[in-house]
């Protein structure tokens, strides 16, 4: 009969077919016609710019990697002007450069490239990282059935992947790490996913949130891999570099990014932390006029708002919820969770949204959500081209846990399951502590701003201040580079001029006399920037003036060690150089008087850094000051002012010269270093990091001797 023939009997939902199956093929031109627009543009405009130029952040990893492939002492590599003297003497083509937060391991994945040229080793690691996106696609299309064309336009609407190239970055290794580590636990590799979370949070940290995700589905041979690949890791990276620079790292660097302030953390709209800094948080330079200062504000804020955003992702995973579906979601939340939570959220690191987006456009797709997949897209298009990325993230993060909890209900197993409540248990205790760390942190710190000079002058970094006849000098570091500023008695400002591809990275003054350190391609050299023939020393750096001004000390270099030098004045018949200190000793920063009464900080092999004193009881002897720098000898002689390091902080502390007490100056949880002392032998100038970031320090001043 007739109208037992179902085909026609709903000619409506005929002609719906049909207009499904015309905007279905519409939609696959206009995806079509977009990628092939993204491609040009990107092969016409960011791609000549990766390939011709030297931008931050490639010669970071490959200064790093290539100072240890040559054997060169990579102890200091994390301070800003220790490696910025090691990238002009490699005569690497970039104004500025800095090592943090970059973690040493990261650094190796371009060892095998620092054979070749700086420029030519990026354009290979850009054929790398596109190499990349080859398999990356293949495995996404294994996880989540989007089409290649799909995939393809995911990765070019990403903006933060133009400036992975542009900048020769590391996240799209990391991408990889973390999408092949996704699908091999998807097809019961769970080693081999635990070796690749190793590997990647050893090269960027935060891929540690990845372990919570082993753990709630007692993945044991995945967290076990973990350790053991991470131990390798770990051993590998000190064999390169030694145990020095990772000492830095664990207790000084990796602190400062969990704060928020391992790079300058003023910026609202960069990270969750940056936003609550500058609402809540004064500092004189950078932010003088906060919305409302209050550190009650940040303290609770800060930390319950990040675990308001992460916990989701830890309490919604469920072990006995084995489809892939439920496994792609809770790994987009947690790395979504990680971005959104994350204190140093550059742009580039948003080419990580291209796994949730993708995962997120399949299920959506699935279930015909098409309004909620436009907003996902107009959402991830957004985060590359808008600086405000923060709420962006966190919108897509919300999407994820709406998916996740309206998922299928727990089985009867899981519910019983009390893991949940031991986690929310931790979860609450970590909340408590971080409150009180901050309060106790954040109100320690701003102790120090009655001590800070009201200089408008200010770089990035003010480094090595010095008074000089009534005025004030120091190290500038802007984008420009590395300057000396003079400040006179009246408050004006002049700048030393230098060649534009150089650096005065230290200077001496003293009995009428300039004495600056040239950073050059062709080395460091001690100049008079006065005189007809400017050149007073070369293969020197770090030059000290005898209180007479009849010699002259400084620090030589010998790959990456430096050794205290000393020699006449210029001027002087004798120009004899001599040695003050052994090879054995590797020395950062020294003090002198005289040929007879001068003090150093040196590290003895894996030792912490400490004082090493010469006067008339003492020759090059160790003086029991603890983990010390920066040694500073006042003009008479009688006292002597330095940071000790304690609790993840250097601190001012003075010792008496005549009876060798020592009296702590600073208690701060933050930097006070660089101590030099005025005329007054009571008087001292130092640098300070605090209410700042990680030694990016302004100039203060105090009275230590009534």
């Amino acid at each position: 009969m007739l109208g037992n023939n179902s085909e026609i009997d709903d000619p409506f939902q005929g002609r719906l077919c049909v207009n499904l199956s015309l905007m279905s093929t519409w939609l696959r031109w206009v995806e079509r016609f977009a990628l092939a627009a993204l491609i040009l543009h990107f092969s016409t405009r960011p791609m000549p710019r990766a390939w011709n130029t030297l931008i931050t952040d490639f010669p970071n990893y490959y200064l790093a990697a290539d100072l240890a492939h040559q054997g060169i002492d990579t102890s200091r590599m994390f301070e800003w002007d220790w490696f910025e003297r090691q990238k002009d003497h490699q005569a690497i083509p970039i104004r500025v450069i800095g090592l943090v937060p970059i973690t040493p391991f990261s650094t190796l994945f371009v060892w095998p490239l620092t054979g070749l040229k700086p420029l030519a080793a990026k354009r290979v690691w850009i054929l790398l990282s596109l190499a990349l996106l080859v398999p990356l696609s293949w495995m996404l299309h294994q996880m989540t059935r989007l089409s290649y064309q799909r995939l393809a336009l995911i990765f070019a609407m990403s903006v933060p992947l133009y400036r992975n190239i542009e900048f020769g970055q590391f996240y799209i290794v990391l991408l990889f790490l973390l999408v092949a580590a996704c699908w091999s636990y998807l097809r019961k590799s769970y080693g081999l996913s635990g070796a690749l979370i190793a590997i990647a949070a050893a090269a960027k940290i935060f891929p540690l949130v990845f372990l919570f995700f082993f753990l709630q589905r007692r993945a044991w041979r995945a967290l076990a891999a973990a350790a053991i690949v991470a131990s390798a890791t770990i051993a590998l990276s000190i064999a390169v570099f030694g145990w020095n620079v990772h000492r830095t790292y664990l207790d000084e660097i990796l602190p400062a990014a969990l704060h928020g302030e391992a790079m300058p953390p003023y910026k609202a709209a960069a990270s969750l932390s940056g936003l609550l800094h500058v609402l809540f948080l004064p500092e004189p330079q950078w932010n003088p006029k906060p919305w409302h200062s209050s550190i009650a504000a940040i303290s609770i804020l800060l930390p319950v708002l990040s675990m308001l955003m992460l916990a989701p992702a830890i309490l919604l995973i469920r072990k006995n919820d084995k489809s892939n579906n439920r496994i792609l979601l809770e790994w987009s939340a947690l790395l979504t969770a990680s971005l959104a939570t994350s204190t140093m959220p550059a742009s580039y690191t948003f080419v990580l949204m291209a796994f949730p987006v993708s995962v997120l456009w399949a299920a959506l797709h699935e279930r015909r959500h098409y309004a909620w997949l436009a907003a996902l897209l107009v959402a991830y298009a957004g985060i590359g081209i808008t600086v405000q990325r923060l709420p962006l993230a966190v919108a897509i993060l919300v999407g994820i846990y709406a998916m996740l909890w309206a998922g299928p209900a727990a089985s009867e197993s899981n519910v019983r399951d009390w893991s949940r409540h031991a986690w929310a248990v931790g979860i609450i205790i970590a909340i408590a502590a971080n409150i009180h760390s901050t309060w106790l942190r954040e109100s320690g710190v701003r102790k120090e701003f009655a001590y800070r000079l009201p200089i408008e002058s200010q770089g990035y970094i003010n480094a090595y201040p010095h008074s000089d006849a009534g005025g004030l000098r120091y190290v500038s570091f802007t984008l420009d580079g590395y300057r000396l500023v003079t400040i006179d008695s009246a408050g004006g400002a002049k700048t030393l001029g230098a060649a534009s591809d150089d650096d005065d990275l230290s200077y001496t003054s003293g009995n009428g006399r300039l004495l600056v350190e040239r950073a050059t391609a062709k080395g460091s050299a001690i100049v008079d920037p006065t005189a007809l023939v400017p050149q007073v020393v070369n293969d020197a750096q770090h030059p000290m003036l005898s209180a007479g001004g009849d010699s002259i000390a400084f620090l030589r270099d010998d790959h990456g060690r430096e050794q205290l030098m000393t020699r006449s004045a210029p001027g002087s018949s004798e120009q004899q150089e001599r040695a003050l200190t052994p090879p054995a000793l590797n020395v950062y920063e020294a003090t002198f008087l005289s040929n007879a009464e001068y003090a150093f900080s040196a590290s003895d092999g894996a030792r912490s850094p400490q004082i090493y004193l010469t006067d008339r009881t003492h020759t090059n002897a160790p003086i029991g000051l603890g983990a010390s720098r920066y040694p500073s000898l006042s003009p008479d002689g009688a006292w002597m002012a330095y940071s000790r390091f304690e609790g993840g902080v250097w601190n001012l502390w003075i010792r008496d010269q005549h009876t060798g007490s020592t009296r702590r100056i600073g208690d701060v949880p933050c930097n006070e270093i660089q101590p030099s002392w005025l005329p007054d032998s009571k008087t001292i100038l130092y640098s300070t990091d605090c209410g700042r970031n990680l030694w990016f320090t302004a100039i203060a001043q105090r009275k230590v001797i009534p």
